[in-house]
């Protein structure tokens, strides 16, 4: 383990939010502390795992690394939703760039980059830390993966048309480092999309330390709207978007079922209201809340779009 200071101002004066343990592997002797900046409010883990250490929290059954064609042994609505998911991340990029070269940072499997692949004239790479996950990608899409940080990929100045990191941002030990390095590769018209857990949103408030963007001992850090656009700003972008309409049912559900585990609730009981909330009545009734949560920023993800500035 290791200590840090805020990544955004460098300052070392802390409140502590929380102490969480590994919710989604369900491993309770696992924990992490989460702490807050008092001059700049940035959220972060400290101390922390080591880039050494980090590798033992993704293990094979860590669901991105899990093989892409899943679904084919899920429900017509499950392979439908995941559909959907990838087709609203593809009308994220093709709103701003309809072709050229794209980069999708923390690739897992290669689900994202594939959609893409077959919508357009894109030029896809992705790279991934994960050995496992990115042979996958190589193996069942014929994907350009390089295994390892986005600095050692070591890419050209201005290379890439569109970069985009999906719930990846939050588990980068120097997340303004590695958006210096984005900008660096970032043609000068390019785009960056992010997506991170929302600090700020409704779910954060309802479930604390149960809620699912914590992520814990993963996420290393914990964004709002406000606290990403100064990130990105330090780091030479602008930004052009934040939109929460992504995302946000299946999230909700994760941070119940959390939160249901930690109150001790029976297996049989948490798999009941689990099928009721994956139900098309479920998903029907609360649109209207997530529509709303969405429209005021309070979703529990957010995309942020944005593009080089300065020059």
């Amino acid at each position: 383990m290791e200590t840090t200071t805020c990544n955004l101002c460098g300052a070392n004066h802390v409140n502590e939010l929380y102490t969480v343990p590994d919710l989604l592997l369900d491993r309770a002797e696992i924990t992490a502390r989460l702490v807050q900046c008092i001059h700049c409010g940035l959220v972060y883990q400290n101390p922390r795992p080591t880039l050494t250490e980090i590798g033992q929290h993704y293990p094979p059954e860590y669901e991105p690394y899990i093989a892409s064609n899943i679904a084919q042994g899920q429900s017509w609505l499950i392979r439908q939703a995941v559909a959907y998911g990838m087709a609203k991340r593809r009308r994220f990029v093709t709103r701003y760039k309809r072709a050229g070269r794209l980069l999708d940072i923390g690739c897992a499997t290669g689900t994202f980059l594939h959609n893409m692949q077959g919508h357009g004239s894109w030029n896809v790479c992705g790279v991934e830390l994960s050995e496992d996950a990115a042979h996958l990608a190589r193996q069942e899409f014929g994907l350009d993966v390089f295994t390892g940080t986005l600095e050692q990929a070591a890419y050209p100045d201005k290379h890439f048309d569109v970069v985009t990191m999906w719930d990846v941002l939050e588990h980068l030990h120097d997340p303004l480092g590695s958006l210096l390095e984005v900008r660096r590769i970032l043609d000068t018209d390019g785009i960056l999309l992010v997506r991170v857990p929302n600090l700020a949103s409704w779910d954060a408030r309802l479930f604390g330390a149960t809620w699912a963007g914590l992520d814990a001992p993963r996420h290393l850090y914990i964004f709002t709207p406000h606290i990403l656009s100064t990130l990105l700003e330090r780091a030479g972008f602008t930004v052009l978007e934040h939109n929460g309409g992504i995302g946000s049912y299946v999230t909700f559900v994760l941070s119940v079922r959390f939160w249901m585990r930690a109150k001790g609730l029976s297996s049989q009981t948490q798999a009941r209201i689990t099928r009721l909330l994956y139900s098309p009545a479920a998903r029907l009734l609360s649109g209207p809340f997530f529509y709303l949560s969405s429209a005021l920023l309070r979703a529990p993800l957010v995309v942020t779009i944005a593009n080089s500035s300065g020059e």
